[in-house]
């Protein structure tokens, strides 16, 4: 038998096998221990632990700045047109003038004159400057314009439309004293048929002063 067998060394002391039984032995005071012996090698890695519980959610993060304008994309196709709508009522288109004009005279007090188209100065003699109507219709509307070198004063003087050297229709009476004056009228209505004549006849006041160098121009609308 080994003596290893018999004896050993413990944190007690020495101890010895009788009988199958470890007693201490008597002795000494145990020695100094002995130096740490070196590390053991490290353990295999352990098995991961279970993923933790999933955190709040964070706060949401401040916008981003505004990407840049895309292109513009290809214009798209003209859509179809309409249909046309209704053509609106045809205009009358059946009105006329015809000019009425006078040379240079010098109104004489108390007179009554006549002209209508011809390049000439008013005439005292009625039925002579006559203006034929060459469709049948109705006198709607005269202007005259009327223009003297000198005005002349402002008694009342009156141009009519007589027609076939029977009846007369008043444009206008002005009580003006000056070198422009118009005789106007737009709301008259004379039927006329084709055939009739007119002249503008003109009943002159006596003056103060007479107009001098006077000239007449205008014309006569039918419909």
């Amino acid at each position: 038998m080994d003596i290893e067998d018999k004896l050993r060394i413990t944190d007690a002391g020495i101890q010895i096998k009788v009988d199958g039984v470890w007693s201490n032995m008597s002795g000494g005071t145990p020695g100094p221990q002995g130096p740490q012996g070196e590390p053991g090698a490290d353990g295999s890695p352990g098995s991961p632990g279970s993923p933790g519980a999933k955190g709040d959610k964070g706060d949401p993060g401040d916008d981003g700045a505004p990407g840049s304008q895309g292109q513009q994309g290809i214009q798209g196709d003209q859509g179809i047109q309409g249909d046309v709508g209704p053509q609106g009522p045809a205009g009358s288109g059946t009105g006329y003038a015809i000019n009425v004009q006078a040379l240079t005279s010098s109104p004489a007090d108390g007179a009554t004159v006549y002209f209508g188209m011809l390049p000439k100065a008013p005439i005292t003699t009625a039925n002579v400057s006559k203006i034929y109507i060459p469709k049948s219709g109705t006198i709607k509307r005269v202007e005259i314009y009327c223009y003297s070198g000198t005005a002349g004063t402002a008694e009342a003087w009156s141009l009519y439309v007589r027609l076939n050297n029977t009846t007369d229709t008043l444009i206008a009476t002005l009580t003006v004293n000056i070198s422009e004056r118009k005789f106007s009228n737009a709301s008259l209505d004379i039927a006329v048929v084709a055939g009739d004549y007119i002249e503008i006849k003109g009943i002159q006041p006596t003056w103060a002063t007479n107009p001098l160098t006077t000239i007449y121009g205008g014309y006569i609308y039918i419909e």
